[in-house]
């Protein structure tokens, strides 16, 4: 840019000639006021001491004349300075464009307006237009998106764009983002936002619950930007050279947080390149991106579309979210289909059961987990699950029938070989199924999250295995069988009780995740979720009263001694300590000597053990002598 022309300044009616004398006549510079706007020639640089309002208006005569516009810091031009990173007294201002050359913007209008930093349509509570000079604060988002909460309703609106893609859709609200510096690129997404490429922008903000939003505003907290190849499910992002919004309803919008304005359409047209302009120093110019040659971005991730909009319009925000159609059809398809006793999952049961047996008696820990991979339990209780949260009479009886027959195969089975294997005494992995707690209850419910969730996630469904381990669904089902079949009655009931353990914990979280998935409302699923807390509420009680008592086991064997210990006048070795619960407690040990023991040094540990447990006991010790 020559020096040698002249520099203009528009001004308004506030401008202070006298104060301003110095250093317009410092740097040369030709003061017009407002009403003389019009004499100003092409191809000018033009200095601007005006508001918003009339930057906005003198946007298509800079336009036409080809100005090179640069701003001083008016105080009524808050949105333009943000917009071109003005700040500082007039002097510096000059000094800094006497230095930069002109830069091209593109120009976003809205409904035929210039836009400066953004325009929001809807309950955008999170996200409002930047102010250079007053930055917003994390708390001040955070209180303003939580003042709302209650409000929260998605409303129906149709967008059309460049290359006639229409979209409906269900959403909170939408930002058009200018592209210039603002607080959503600066401090929320990454640069590539608003990189001058000649296409609109518009973020959608489109959760189907509260918790969603509540995702989502979170997101906007933590460090870090969004990026916009991987935005969170909440946000979408459309971008072409014009689009149009439509709504019958009409809606009410912000243009760079001026007072609400009403209209039932809205159009967002990019001008590229049709401004020269001098930036201001915090603003950092960037490359222009390569032209979009017609190219549309459009990134729906989970907005509600069509049907599952108009299920949600002018509704309060649910506080669980609501799966789409397809998604509910097509889990529920193949849930029905899991839910039938078909020969593959009775084949599956008996090899599942019969390596689960084999692995109990063998007292091999890694069989065991081979039988938990091979068991196809799951699949009816996730369809039983479903059942209970959408009151599917059908869809129960099928999955009851199935669960029915598949413990039918594992009791049998399990029986059969109990009387054939010349074998009366429990293995270490039987003992193990024997005694449930609320621990046991505490892995159902993690399970049943687990497998919910796999099963509504078709991409994660390779991990229902884990699930499966996790769950243990066929041993305690085998060891109530070996039990029935030695006539082990206390063996049965306590693996049963871990079956129907696992098989309450599973089917209450299992029904609580489909809810929260959005798979039922709250008032369909309130019957079956009352049945399944009844029942894990009865499991309970014995559940609670078996890990009492194994805290308590806990509490006194790590106050018995072990290793090294002396007796009267003789070292000893005290090892494998294991206490069993009665009145008085009964406490076996190994107490291995290089001399031989007797009664007095037994008595004299019972004494020792006596006093650290603090209540009387029963010893049984086992006496070794080792050399």
């Amino acid at each position: 840019m020559s020096e040698a022309a002249p520099w203009y300044l528009l001004h308004d009616s506030s401008f202070e000639a006298d104060r301003a004398a110095d250093w317009v006549e410092a740097f040369a510079l030709r003061a017009t006021p407002w009403v003389d706007r019009e004499e100003i020639p092409a191809d000018a640089t033009v200095l601007l001491w005006l508001g918003d309002e009339q930057i906005r208006e003198l946007a298509d005569l800079a336009l036409d004349r080809k100005w090179v516009i640069a701003l001083l810091a008016h105080p009524e031009a808050r949105q333009a300075c943000t917009a071109l990173g003005v700040k500082g007294d007039p002097r510096q201002l000059i000094e800094h464009y006497r230095q930069v050359d002109p830069i091209e913007g593109d120009a976003l209008t809205c409904n035929g307006e210039l836009v400066f930093s953004s325009v929001v349509v809807g309950s955008v509570l999170s996200l409002h237009p930047y102010d250079i000079n007053r930055p917003q604060s994390d708390w001040s988002l955070l209180r303003s998106a939580l003042s709302g909460l209650g409000k929260l309703t998605l409303n129906s609106y149709k967008l059309t764009t460049a290359k006639e893609q229409v979209i409906n859709m269900g959403v909170l609200g939408l930002v058009g983002v200018a592209p210039t510096q603002s607080s959503l690129v600066g401090r929320r997404f990454d640069e590539s936002l608003n990189i001058p490429d000649g296409r609109a922008t518009l973020l959608v903000i489109a959760p189907r619950s509260v918790l969603a939003y509540l995702w989502f505003l979170l997101r906007l907290l933590l460090p870090g930007k969004i990026s916009l190849s991987r935005l969170p499910e909440s946000l979408a992002l459309i971008r072409s050279e014009r689009l149009l919004l439509e709504s019958p309803e009409g809606f009410d919008y912000l243009l760079d947080g001026r007072p609400s304005r009403s209209s039932s359409e809205l159009a967002l047209t990019v001008l590229p390149e049709r401004f020269r302009l001098l930036p201001g120093p915090a603003l950092t110019p960037r490359e222009r991106g390569h032209g979009s040659g017609g190219k549309e971005t459009v990134r729906l991730n989970h907005v509600p579309l069509d049907g599952t909009a108009s299920v949600l319009k002018n509704q309060h925000l649910p506080m669980f979210n609501h799966a789409s159609e397809e998604e509910y059809r097509d889990l529920f398809i193949a849930l029905r289909d899991n839910a039938r006793p078909s020969s593959s999952f009775q084949v599956l049961m008996v090899l599942s059961v019969m390596l689960a047996l084999a692995g109990l008696y063998a007292d091999s820990a890694p069989v065991i987990i081979g039988a938990m991979i091979l068991a196809p339990l799951m699949a009816p209780i996730m369809s039983f699950s479903m059942g209970l949260t959408r009151s599917e009479i059908n869809l129960l009886r099928g999955a009851v029938k199935t669960l029915a027959v598949g413990i039918a195969w594992g009791l049998g089975c399990a029986v059969l070989l109990a009387w054939l294997m010349p074998f009366d005494l429990p293995t270490e992995e039987m003992r193990a199924r024997m005694s449930p707690t609320l621990l046991d209850l505490f892995i159902a419910v993690i399970s049943g999250v687990a497998g919910a969730y796999a099963h509504s996630r078709e991409e994660i469904a390779k991990s229902l295995a884990g699930v499966a381990i996790a769950v243990a669904l066929v041993p305690p089902l085998s060891v109530a069988g070996i039990g029935i079949g030695w006539g082990d009655w206390q063996m049965a009931r306590g693996a049963l009780l871990l079956l129907t353990t696992n098989l309450v914990g599973i089917s209450l979280a299992a029904s609580l995740s489909f809810l929260v998935l959005g798979f039922a409302p709250f008032s369909r699923a309130r019957k079956g979720l009352a049945v399944s807390v009844g029942l894990a509420a009865m499991i309970s009680i014995p559940l609670y009263v078996a890990f009492d008592h194994l805290v308590e086991r806990a509490r006194l064997e790590e106050r018995v001694p072990e290793g090294a210990v002396q007796l009267l006048d003789q070292d000893v070795h005290v090892s494998h300590v294991r206490v069993t619960l009665g009145e008085p407690p009964l406490v076996a040990v190994v107490v291995s000597s290089p001399e031989r023991l007797e009664n007095a040094h037994v008595d004299e540990l019972k004494r020792l053990i006596r006093e650290q447990v603090q209540q009387d006991i029963q010893l049984e010790a086992q006496l070794n002598i080792r050399r």
